[in-house]
């Protein structure tokens, strides 16, 4: 037992692991599985982890101890969904251990019950306000049962599910002060430690905050790296490559998920679907369609791996599958979780556009402007402007993509600023200020070209050849493409479907170019651009 305790305390995982098994073996002892499958925890050795769980379970329960029995059950109500046994047996779990300790004298167990409840909350039913409320009760509990540790834990998670909820200006201090208690010695417990730093970095990877990412990310490698805690480590790695992925830095995002899925090779864990997943998206960014594709296949449930796939789908003019896909991704996240539905609302209302679903496309840009404006966020303050400018003519386009290339660039996130920008362009030409056009073209390719995103310069070089076209007269090169799918016959909503534009835009269009070519039906316009030349 000594030799056991003396490797669990010095991080020497496997040796703790193989002591602790035999203790447990010889003597049918539950508090030496528990000992073993903390330590299989950190090797990440799921089958270890969860059978010694249930052994201690097992046998706390044969003993007649039900606080803990309850203990292991808390658990494998998270550690059953961390290695994909499921949600439902995780939950089940959840439940048992309520159910364990509802008759016994409030002790920390209680509060680390709903510590757990708080983790599934937000981890698997995607709900920050149970979670939020979970948490509180923790951080009563720990007030009560004098446990500081729980109490710095409970913090977190009510910092995480505040900024979550949109509520960033409370949420991001309390895990900023969890952090700082954490990596300081309050949580002598190295998962929850550990835990609590990878919360701060999750929420700052949905506020899309890259300098915090950068500053505590370095400061958790530091501690991962003195205590041997690998697995903690790798969460940090791919949470902070994330961040990475969105400031437009991806050599280094790349070396690391590549280096994370390395290591991860053969893990159960949910974070070697997280490093797939975050690969896939920094692949569909570089426009290497087909690698982003299959990576997202290996996820097809999870969130990001769901939006990835329609954004390719609409990419290649399959609008329909876009939204499908999209709408159906909206539907399972609770509406008071903003920030986690907050990304893919700007994908909902191009797809829902695409898809000729205008009212659909209103409600998600609605929403989007809803959360920008309450979390106040440049980041999602340039989502919001570029969605508002989807559904906008040209003329009105113009300052909104403004305004998001202004946003992005205050966030430091350089793909999304080079997006906007090429939107910009594409509408100031539009417009007809064609000097405007070149200007952003100029600004905008030197980025692309330094992030090798293809996608990108194709459509930077596709805006550049339509300015050098022949001469149109009055007209515009996109009101020039309007006129020509009128002289094929198309319905607005034909042409519409065709530009990818509302049929609002292409309403607007049709009477610029009635008035410009002073004719009174679309017919008459046809004849005299053909007549004209222009057509």
């Amino acid at each position: 037992m000594e030799s056991a305790r003396t490797a669990f305390d010095a991080g020497a995982w496997q040796q703790a692991r193989e002591d602790y098994l035999a203790i447990a073996t010889e003597q049918s002892d539950p508090a030496a599985y528990e000992a073993a499958a903390q330590a299989a925890w950190w090797l990440d050795d799921a089958s270890t982890c969860l059978g010694s769980r249930e052994n201690a379970y097992r046998l706390f329960r044969q003993r007649g101890d039900d606080r803990g029995a309850a203990r292991a059950a808390i658990s494998l109500s998270y550690d059953s969904v961390l290695f994909g046994a499921g949600q439902a047996v995780g939950l089940g779990w959840l439940s048992r251990a309520r159910a364990l300790l509802e008759p016994l004298d409030e002790a920390e167990e209680h509060g680390w019950c709903e510590i757990r409840a708080a983790e599934l909350a937000l981890s698997v039913q995607h709900d920050p306000v149970r979670a939020l409320a979970a948490a509180d009760r923790a951080a009563q509990i720990a007030v009560r049962v004098g446990q500081p540790d729980l109490g710095v834990v409970a913090l977190a998670l009510q910092g995480l599910s505040l900024t979550q909820a949109g509520d960033i200006e409370t949420g991001m201090p309390r895990l900023d002060a969890a952090v700082a208690a954490a990596t300081t010695g309050e949580i002598p417990d190295a998962m929850w430690m550990g835990k609590v730093c990878c919360w701060l970095i999750a929420a700052c990877d949905e506020t899309q905050d890259v300098t915090r990412a950068a500053e505590w990310c370095r400061r958790v490698e530091s501690v991962c790296a003195d205590q041997h805690l690998v697995p903690l480590f790798n969460v940090c790695r791919i949470q902070y490559a994330s961040v990475q992925v969105a400031r437009g830095t991806w050599d280094e995002a790349e070396r690391e998920l590549i280096a994370v899925l390395d290591r991860l090779s053969g893990s159960r864990r949910n974070s070697r679907v997280e490093a797939v997943v975050q690969l896939g998206e920094l692949r569909r960014r570089q426009g290497r369609t087909d690698e982003a594709d299959a990576l997202f296949a290996q996820a097809e449930f999870h969130p990001t791996a769901v939006a990835g796939r329609a954004l390719i789908r609409l990419s290649n003019d399959d609008a329909a599958a876009a939204w499908t896909s999209i709408s159906a991704l909206l539907r399972t996240l609770p509406d008071q979780n903003l920030l986690v539905r907050a990304p893919f609302l700007l994908p909902a209302v191009r797809a829902a556009t695409a898809a000729g679903d205008e009212a659909a496309a209103g409600v998600a840009a609605d929403e989007l402007r809803r959360t920008a404006h309450a979390t106040g966020t440049d980041a999602l303050m340039g989502l919001s402007a570029v969605a508002d400018a989807v559904l906008a003519g040209p003329e009105d386009a113009v300052p909104l993509l403004r305004e998001a290339v202004r946003r992005f660039g205050n966030a430091g996130l350089r793909h999304d600023q080079a997006e906007a920008r090429l939107a910009l362009a594409e509408a100031l030409r539009d417009e007809g200020d064609l000097v405007g056009c070149h200007e952003q073209l100029d600004a905008v390719m030197p980025e692309l070209e330094e992030l090798s995103a293809a996608a990108g310069i194709e459509s930077a070089r596709r805006i550049r050849d339509s300015l050098v076209a022949p001469s149109t007269g009055p007209l515009t090169p996109r009101e020039i493409e309007v006129l020509r799918l009128v002289s094929q016959g198309l319905s607005n909503q034909g042409i519409a479907e065709q530009l990818v534009l509302s049929e609002h835009t292409v309403h607007r269009h049709v009477a610029n170019i009635l008035t410009k070519l002073g004719q009174p039906t679309r017919a008459a316009a046809v004849a005299y651009a053909l007549g004209a030349g222009i057509l």
